[in-house]
């Protein structure tokens, strides 16, 4: 991430609307991550192909099953994804970039036949009639499942262009692409969607070859126990849980929902609102990025250089103060973006849904989850700023106590009506991210007892 905020820094010194606009849209785009993206290439096929989303069947089905796809894959890989991704930043501390592609090969062995077990076996349960509707979804499974282990590679990268690149390839090819499938219904778009992904796996694994050239043969050296945290298998794991656990509840709560075919439920009232909400938090994640990942991160640095080059007590002192009001700095301001994002929006919600023909009913529960979006990106800083300290107890906790909140308080409010809908997120994300912001102060206070602890 640190060479994200160095490429930033080129942007930003350019001090005229043009470059702060092109840093902040690069920022934004690069810290939302692809889930977003996709979020926006689906929402563009039903406005582009499709005047009236909600009649058309075939494209309903899509959007529905991609949804359980990204949900399912996020959850499936998530156990996965932090474990090996500390694995790759201790191989690339201690000079062994050799090992990565090996490893890289190692992992996607495993997730791809992993997923391809556990697609198979839901298939077989879940899906009767269309054969080709379930290749596709087991198919669509595997590769996302593995596409979420590439973009680890991302912050272990240079070309973030050329990763941008590939993003804006992508989904203007599945645009491209559903439009001259769109004919062939809900298979037909699967098939775009399974093709442009599968471009931008490829070109995002070019990438990784170019940077992590190996001659060694395929390598599982990351699933060794001295190489296994256990805390970091579990943080993945409730991360994503945490966040899906709520859409889930509303698919399957009958109050809530609706069959979408087959064995697909969706629910009406939650599922546009929460995906358009989401969309939301790309100014925040710019923030992020443009504040943590490039003040922090040079603090940060000059911290540990003072305690690893033998700085005396008040220069680690020093460091660490500087480190922390670039903490407080960088949330601050995440908090006002996001602060004025969220008026925005807001103010935009009447204009919103009609756009999007969406029924003014949906307003109040828009503005609920608009809030939740708010703070979710206050969170994932938090979060995030945690793994840099390592404090994975924390973190495990943060992830742990949202998905446990999260069930309880969505599952209490569905039953106390309609106005209710959203607050149970909302709550548990508030919640989490209050501890983290104590649980971060806390540990930040005391940083040099902790530094010199682990040491020993």
């Amino acid at each position: 991430m640190a060479g994200i905020g160095f490429e930033l820094k080129k942007m930003l010194r350019d001090e005229s609307w043009m470059g702060l606009t092109k840093a902040y849209a690069y920022a934004g785009i690069i810290g939302s991550g692809p889930w977003v993206l996709s979020i926006l290439g689906i929402l563009l096929i039903g406005i582009l192909y499709f005047s009236n989303q909600s009649a058309d069947p075939e494209l309903r089905k899509f959007i529905i099953s991609v949804t359980y796809l990204m949900s399912t894959s996020l959850i499936f890989s998530g156990a996965l994804q932090l474990v090996f991704t500390r694995f790759i930043s201790d191989q690339i501390y201690s000079g062994h970039k050799e090992k990565i592609l090996p490893n890289l090969l190692g992992a996607l062995t495993v997730c791809s036949i992993s997923a391809g077990l556990t697609g198979l076996t839901l298939a077989i349960l879940l899906i009767k009639n269309d054969r080709t509707y379930a290749l596709l979804m087991i198919a669509s499974f595997i590769l996302l499942c593995n596409m979420w282990i590439l973009i680890i590679f991302v912050s272990g990268m240079k070309k973030y262009k050329t990763v941008l690149l590939s993003f804006f390839i992508t989904y203007s090819f599945l645009i491209v692409a559903s439009y001259f499938l769109k004919s062939w219904g809900a298979n037909g778009l699967l098939i775009a969607f399974l093709i442009s992904h599968s471009i931008l796996m490829a070109i995002l694994f070019y990438e990784i070859v170019k940077e992590f050239n190996s001659k060694s043969p395929l390598c599982f050296d990351f699933l060794k126990l001295k190489n296994i945290f256990p805390s970091l298998i579990f943080t993945g794991l409730f991360y994503n849980l945490g966040l899906w656990v709520d859409k889930w509840i509303f698919w399957f709560t009958p109050e809530t929902s609706e069959a979408a075919g087959t064995f697909l439920r969706t629910s009406v009232i939650y599922d546009l609102p929460v995906f358009i909400a989401h969309l939301s938090i790309i100014p925040g994640m710019a923030s992020f990025l443009l504040r943590v990942e490039t003040d922090f991160v040079s603090h940060y640095q000059h911290y540990y250089t003072a305690v690893n080059k033998g700085g005396t007590l008040g220069e680690i002192r020093q460091q660490r103060a500087n480190m922390s009001g670039s903490i407080l700095k960088a949330l601050w301001e995440i908090i006002k973006v996001q602060g004025v994002t969220l008026l925005l929006f807001i103010l935009l919600v009447p204009q919103i849904l009609k756009w999007l023909d969406i029924s003014s009913l949906y307003s109040p529960l828009y503005i609920v989850l608009l809030f939740s979006t708010a703070l979710l990106s206050l969170y994932l800083s938090i979060l995030n700023i945690m793994f840099y300290f390592n404090l994975l107890r924390s973190a495990l906790i943060m992830t742990a106590g949202l998905l446990v909140l999260n069930f309880i308080l969505t599952t209490i409010t569905i039953h106390m009506g309609p106005v209710f809908y959203g607050y149970g997120f909302l709550l548990s994300i508030l919640i989490m991210t209050v501890f983290g912001l104590f649980a971060l102060s806390a540990k930040t206070d005391r940083l040099e007892y902790l530094t010199f602890m682990m040491q020993h």
